[in-house]
C-alpha cells in the first residue's frame, strides 16, 4: 500500500475547521480532515439553544459537583454553564494530563 501524502490536516469539523478545509480544498491542496467528536442531531442536539438562564438549574450556572467532573473547563468560566456543559466531557471519565496548564 502507498502512503497518502496530504497537504494539510484540519482538527475539527466545526465552524472554523470546516471553512479551513473548504478554503484549502477549493486551491487545489490535499486535506485530512478529522472529527472525533459525537454525532450532533441538527435541533434535537440543541436543547438548550432557546432556554434563558433562569430556566436551567442553579440559573445557568454549574453546581459544585458538575465542577468537580468538569475541573479542567471550570477553570474557563464558561465550559460548565448549564446551557453548554452537554459539549463537553467529564474529565473524571475522560482524564487528560496537563505537562503545562493552557488556561
Amino acid at each position: 500500500m502507498q502512503a497518502k501524502v496530504f497537504d494539510a490536516i484540519v482538527i475539527g469539523s466545526g465552524i472554523t475547521g470546516g471553512w479551513a478545509a473548504k478554503e484549502l480544498t477549493e486551491k487545489g491542496l490535499n486535506v485530512l480532515l478529522l472529527e472525533r467528536g459525537r454525532q450532533v442531531v441538527h435541533g434535537s442536539d440543541y436543547f438548550t439553544a432557546f432556554k434563558d438562564d433562569w430556566q436551567l438549574p442553579f440559573r445557568g450556572r454549574a453546581s459544585l459537583l458538575e465542577k468537580r467532573h468538569q475541573a479542567k473547563q471550570a477553570r474557563t468560566g464558561y465550559a460548565t454553564k448549564q446551557s453548554i456543559k452537554h459539549w463537553f466531557v467529564n474529565d473524571l471519565q475522560h482524564p487528560y494530563l496537563e505537562s503545562q496548564r493552557f488556561d
